[in-house]
C-alpha cells in the first residue's frame, strides 16, 4: 500500500458481540478476557479478539480478523440469563456494521466526516471514540496491525450501504479504494 492511499475494508461477515450490566467487567475477567475498568479503550486478546470497554458497564467485542474465533462464539452460546453476573448479551452481529480503514492518511479522510481529531499523535493506538461519523452514531477504534495505521469504525447495520458509500466517497478523494477483507493484514 502507497503512503497516499487508503484502503476500505467491510468486516461485517466477522463475528461480533457484546454484553452489558453493572457486573459485566466482573463476568468478562472470569471468562479469561483481559480488560480493565477504563471507558473508550480497547484490549487485544491472546487469541486477536479486540474487548472494547465503551463503559464500565459495557464491552463490545470483535473477532479475530483471520483467526480462530471459537472463544467469541462460546462467550455468546455458554451465557445464561438466569446467571448472578448481573450482565446481559447483546449481540452485535446484526445491529453493528463493521468497517476497516487503512492508511496513512485516514485521519484526514475521517475529518471530512467527522469533528474528531483522530491524528496519531492524538488518538492513540486503542481509543475508542464514540461519536457522529456522517450523521450516524458510530464508535471509531484505532487498532493498529503490524505496524500499519488502522481504525475500526462500527455503525448501526441498518445504514450500512449509506456508511459505506460516505466512506469510500470520502477515501476516493485520497486515491483510495475498497479492498477485499482478506487483504487486511492479520
Amino acid at each position: 500500500m502507497a503512503a497516499s492511499s487508503i484502503e476500505l475494508f467491510d468486516l461485517s461477515c466477522l463475528p461480533r458481540s457484546g454484553f452489558k450490566g453493572g457486573g459485566t467487567l466482573a463476568a468478562m475477567r472470569a471468562r479469561g478476557l483481559k480488560l480493565e475498568n477504563h471507558p473508550n479503550r480497547a484490549f487485544r486478546q491472546d487469541d486477536d479478539i479486540l474487548c472494547l470497554v465503551l463503559a464500565a458497564t459495557e464491552v463490545f467485542l470483535l473477532g479475530s480478523i483471520g483467526g480462530d474465533n471459537t472463544r467469541l462464539v462460546e462467550l455468546e452460546t455458554t451465557w445464561q440469563i438466569g446467571g448472578a453476573e448481573r450482565t446481559y448479551l447483546m449481540p452485535r452481529r446484526h445491529s453493528h456494521a463493521w468497517f476497516a480503514l487503512e492508511g496513512d492518511l485516514v485521519p484526514e479522510m475521517l475529518a471530512k466526516l467527522c469533528a474528531v481529531d483522530f491524528r496519531p499523535s492524538v488518538f492513540g493506538d486503542l481509543s475508542i471514540a464514540q461519536t457522529s461519523v456522517a450523521r450516524l452514531n458510530s464508535i471509531v477504534l484505532r487498532a493498529d496491525r503490524k505496524k500499519r495505521l488502522i481504525y475500526h469504525l462500527l455503525a448501526d447495520s441498518t445504514c450500512s450501504a449509506y456508511m459505506l458509500a460516505c466512506l469510500k466517497d470520502a477515501a476516493e478523494e485520497f486515491g483510495g479504494r475498497v479492498r477485499d477483507a482478506g487483504r487486511l493484514p492479520s
